[in-house]
């Protein structure tokens, strides 16, 4: 039997309608595979175990859900202090005695400090080209400045100290409350973590870019103090926790 649509096809859809389907446009691959960032910047096998777990969301448009409050999970060292509040936590810590486990955030919420700063412009067009390393330069200078009596954090998140324990599944957790976490600076702190951000928007649906994004996240925060990072939330108190 002859398909009825045959003689509709051509004319439906023929060259004049395909060529005024416009092209997508094509932004380059990564110069650097997932997770070879460890490799490079000296966190290689040995220290792997150590490096924390970063999840950046609201990059994939399939992802409907709203920004959540970004989280950071800490690990103690066994024998080290204890801490009820991230006051305590900033005010008592000593290199090492805390690292961080896991960092997640919504890139979303960063969206209106990238607009106050006059950066959201910037970075669209970094996106388009996430090589072009003036539009890079123009736009870390333009989101990096901070005006005077700015705090640090720019978005509110969750703290908690995560370990061994008698609990569910072997785990404990102790809720310090609510804190600010220190990400744009971050990210516009070098050319490469601005690169990763740009090529990660540029390609949204593609998870081995985002992971690339991560993994360059993850060596900076192995690198950086908890003071750095975290700060004290001026408005939200910490939240009660029972007596251990």
């Amino acid at each position: 039997m002859r398909n009825p649509l045959a003689v509709l096809a051509p004319r439906r859809f023929g060259q004049e309608s395909l060529a005024s389907v416009p092209s997508p446009r094509r932004v380059p691959a990564p110069d650097i595979l997932p997770a070879v960032e460890f490799l490079e910047h000296g966190c290689g096998v040995e220290g792997e175990d150590h490096a924390p777990e970063v999840s950046v969301r609201g990059i994939d448009p399939r992802n409907d859900r709203g920004p959540a409050v970004a989280s950071v999970h800490l690990a103690a060292r066994p024998g080290g202090p204890c801490a009820d509040t991230v006051e305590e936590l900033l005010a008592e810590a000593r290199p090492g005695d805390f690292r961080v486990r896991r960092l997640t955030f919504d890139v979303r919420a960063l969206d209106a400090v990238l607009a106050a700063r006059g950066g959201r412009a910037v970075l669209d067009q970094l996106v388009a080209a996430p090589a072009d390393r003036v539009t890079n330069a123009v736009f870390r200078a333009a989101v990096g400045r901070e005006g005077a009596g700015e705090r640090t954090g720019d978005l509110d998140c969750d703290v908690r100290v995560v370990g061994e324990g008698d609990s569910v599944a072997g785990r404990c957790r102790v809720d310090l409350g609510r804190a600010r976490l220190t990400i744009t600076p971050m990210l516009t702190g070098s050319e490469r973590l601005a690169r990763r951000l740009a090529e990660a928007r540029a390609r949204p649906r593609d998870r081995a870019v985002r992971r690339c994004l991560e993994h360059a996240l993850a060596v900076e925060v192995a690198s950086m103090r908890l003071a750095d990072l975290v700060s004290q939330h001026p408005d939200a108190p910490a939240c009660d926790v029972p007596t251990r």
